[in-house]
């Protein structure tokens, strides 16, 4: 399969002459987010990471895909974490772009400059992974409001569906505890599911509701929604 593999290039109806290239996958290829985690998964050897309470072994960061996370319990440990994965990258001529890349601490300050392949990288107060709004003060009011914004942003695009009348009341029901719900829900492992915390997002999802139940703001949100299984 990767046997003197070739590339093209297509601009418009017009294709360039194939030529050979040495390293990479093929894009487009199933096989090739597969391949990609076998070539990545070692980048971590060597990192020291922090302790977990309740884990016998220490984690020395977050991996998915090409979304890399280093774990450090001090800045000493932190820049041998960056000199690991410098020594990584080049030994397997990969370029890492440190303006992408932020430090991020928890309950201290960096006093001292960090680098990755000879780049300095920033600190920064808040960093999103995978979705999930994180900062250096462990508050979840950003990650409540963004959740909030994109339940808002899904009732939004699905007005049209929420209102027809001839679409069963059982498929908007379903649309809400299957895509609604989990938007409201995401990350809420580490803000909680109390009342006043979600608050912000479930007025949203009430909105929703009330569009299905074809009800007034003034309406019993609460009966409604055990009426309708959400």
């Amino acid at each position: 399969m990767y046997d003197a593999p070739k590339i093209a290039v297509r601009v418009e109806n017009e294709v360039s002459n194939p030529t050979e290239y040495i390293c990479g996958v093929r894009q487009g290829c199933p096989a090739s987010p597969i391949l990609f985690d076998f070539y990545i998964n070692d980048i971590f050897k060597g990192v020291r990471g922090v302790r977990v309470p309740g884990l016998t072994s220490r984690i020395p960061g977050l991996l998915f895909a090409d979304d890399a996370v280093l774990l450090a319990e001090s800045s000493v440990d932190l820049q041998n974490a960056l000199n690991t994965i410098t020594e990584w990258s080049d030994t397997w001529e990969m370029a890492v772009n440190a303006s992408k890349c932020g430090i991020m601490t928890i309950s201290g300050e960096l006093t001292t400059d960090m680098t990755l392949q000879g780049q300095k990288v920033n600190s920064t107060d808040q960093y999103t992974y995978l979705g999930y709004i994180m900062n250096s003060k462990w508050d979840v009011s950003g990650t409540i409001k963004n959740n909030k914004n994109k339940v808002r942003k899904a009732v939004y695009a699905a007005y049209s569906f929420l209102r027809r009348s001839d679409v069963l009341r059982e498929l908007k029901i379903k649309f809400i505890n299957s895509v609604l719900m989990p938007i409201e829900c995401y990350g809420g492992e580490t803000f909680g599911m109390s009342e006043a915390r979600c608050k912000p997002i479930q007025s949203e999802i009430d909105k929703a509701i009330r569009m299905v139940a074809n009800v007034g703001k003034s309406a019993a949100m609460e009966r409604i929604r055990g009426g309708l299984t959400i």
